[in-house]
């Protein structure tokens, strides 16, 4: 009979010992908020909890890409309808200088503002953020331009990288979000020399027209410089889109994002209502088998022989 008390004495400290455990673990997990704090916890769901968590990493980066890619086509979206304004301004030096009531004095004047314009050109093909040249295709860390007016195009060009670099959304598709200095302002035909729509080469020739007095130069740079101010206007379209393209990939980002976090919660967060209603079913167990152990207790050995 006493052996028999003594088994009863230890399953029941297995019992409480087990409720106790249950207890300090629903606590744990109510306190953190996190159900699955390591992976003895729920070994069944950590294969999926690390799956979800690797696919949030994944598009928390898309997003920080997208974002610096926003940042970048907005400054030269704004960068270019700058250079548009100038090329304005270029177009009407232009029909000033190929009007005949011009004058050598006057044309040599225009002829100067159009050097400081097309400098300002140069400026805007060297927009940077943050020490990245945003029109520097590959190589955002080499200055794209020189001003320089003794030189063909009264500039030098000092970056000639292309642009590859793909900007990819949280489907996995992809754009070129930018284009270079060379593409927006420095067109070469196919043996290098300035095609139609070489900006920089439209400027050049009417500053040299009217410095050299040229009324028929200054009438043809007028017409090269609408073509070259359509090429701009091109290249704001273009970043136009790129903004369109990064709104809505943003859009869907942050949508899969939500649906992941969701569903990682569901798998690893606690439950607080369920944590609470168990942890206060336990307590009311410990609470019995205390009583109940405390009442067997208080029998004598003679109460159990009768």
């Amino acid at each position: 009979m006493i052996s028999g008390i003594e088994g009863a004495n230890g399953s029941f400290l297995a019992d409480l010992n087990q409720i106790e455990n249950r207890m300090t673990q629903t606590n744990k997990q109510i306190t953190s908020g996190t159900r699955v704090n390591q992976a003895s916890d729920d070994p069944a769901a950590v294969a999926n909890i690390l799956a979800y968590q690797n696919q949030i990493d994944q598009i928390t980066q898309v997003q920080a890409n997208l974002n610096l890619a926003n940042n970048d086509a907005t400054t030269a979206d704004g960068a270019l309808q700058n250079a548009s304004t100038i090329l304005d301004q270029l177009i009407s030096l232009a029909a000033q200088g190929a009007n005949v009531t011009a004058t050598a004095s006057s044309r040599a004047t225009m002829g100067q503002q159009v050097q400081q314009l097309e400098q300002q050109l140069v400026s805007i093909a060297d927009t940077s953020i943050g020490g990245r040249y945003i029109f520097g295709g590959d190589d955002p860390s080499t200055v794209p331009y020189t001003f320089d007016w003794t030189s063909p195009e009264g500039v030098v060009q000092n970056n000639t990288a292309s642009n590859t670099a793909l900007l990819t959304d949280a489907s996995g598709n992809s754009i070129v979000p930018g284009m270079t200095a060379q593409q927006i302002f420095d067109q070469k035909n196919s043996d290098g020399t300035p095609a139609a729509n070489n900006v920089f080469q439209a400027v050049y020739s009417l500053g040299q027209a009217l410095l050299a007095n040229d009324q028929t130069g200054a009438a043809n740079a007028a017409v090269s410089l609408k073509t070259a101010a359509s090429q701009v206007e091109q290249a704001t379209a273009y970043y136009g889109n790129t903004e369109s393209w990064i709104q809505q990939a943003n859009t869907d980002a942050s949508s899969r994002l939500t649906n992941l976090q969701q569903s990682l919660s569901g798998l690893r967060d606690t439950d607080v209502a369920a944590a609470a209603t168990q942890l206060t079913l336990d307590q009311s167990a410990l609470e019995a088998a205390l009583s109940a152990h405390a009442s067997i207790n208080n029998k004598s050995l003679f109460s159990y022989l009768g």
